[in-house]
């Protein structure tokens, strides 16, 4: 009897466990004229509700926020060929710029659980 209780009780818990876990997933969109790869992570209740929350995430990403990361990342390479230090102040311009563009977009992403983990250029 009690080896029963036991077996049933780690069934509880291990089921409860179950219930309560979060899905998560990672998603990238590539942008190819930047030569970006743009990385970002979901979290929800299901793998459905993941799926889905991907979706409104990226149409909001792609409408809202992919011009000016590609903008930003089409800066840098500009000034990289110039092969010239950029100044004190032209570095911490860019740097607000794109500071305010991820809080920006993320705080955007929040509603649906999602968030931009950064980017990585192409190889």
């Amino acid at each position: 009897m009690k080896a029963l209780m036991i077996a049933v009780s780690l069934a509880c818990a291990s089921f409860a466990g179950m219930a309560q876990a979060d899905a998560k997933k990672q998603f990238y969109i590539p942008d190819k004229p930047a030569g970006l790869i743009y990385l970002f992570t979901c979290k929800a209740a299901s793998k459905d509700e993941v799926a889905a929350s991907w979706a409104q995430a990226r149409m909001v990403f792609e409408s809202k926020y992919r011009a000016t990361a590609a903008k930003l990342e089409l800066e840098t390479k500009a000034q990289r060929a110039t092969g010239k230090l950029p100044s004190q102040e032209e570095m911490a311009d860019h740097d607000a710029r794109f500071k305010a563009h991820k809080h920006d977009l993320d705080a955007d992403l929040a509603r649906f659980g999602c968030h931009m983990d950064g980017l990585m250029h192409m190889p």
